[in-house]
């Protein structure tokens, strides 16, 4: 799925379906139902915002580069450094949706 992103680097709205399913595999692998529905929730609301900050200079770039930190952790099996690459891509993601340039 990964490969699939890189692909789709210089089509915004490829890539922001392709980005949304590999956060639904991300998700899947907790397995956990409230935090799944919990999330679910929230992207109904933050959708329109999320796909807007992808058309921010360098966002996709940078969204890539964030997503294979967290695939090199998951596959070295590193929960904490996945934790933290997680939460600088949650960061990161919600600051370019809430900047106006």
């Amino acid at each position: 799925m990964h490969h699939d992103l890189e692909q789709a680097v210089s089509n915004a709205d490829q890539f922001f379906h392709i980005n949304e399913r590999f956060h639904m595999a991300l998700l899947a692998m907790c397995d956990n139902r409230f935090l799944s529905q919990t999330v679910a929730d929230l992207r109904k609301v933050m959708k329109l915002n999320r796909h807007q900050s992808l058309f921010k200079r360098g966002r996709i770039e940078d969204s890539l580069k964030e997503h294979s930190a967290i695939m090199q952790h998951l596959n070295n099996r590193n929960a904490e450094a996945t934790r933290q690459a997680m939460q600088a891509h949650f960061r990161n993601g919600l600051a370019a949706a809430a900047s106006r340039s």
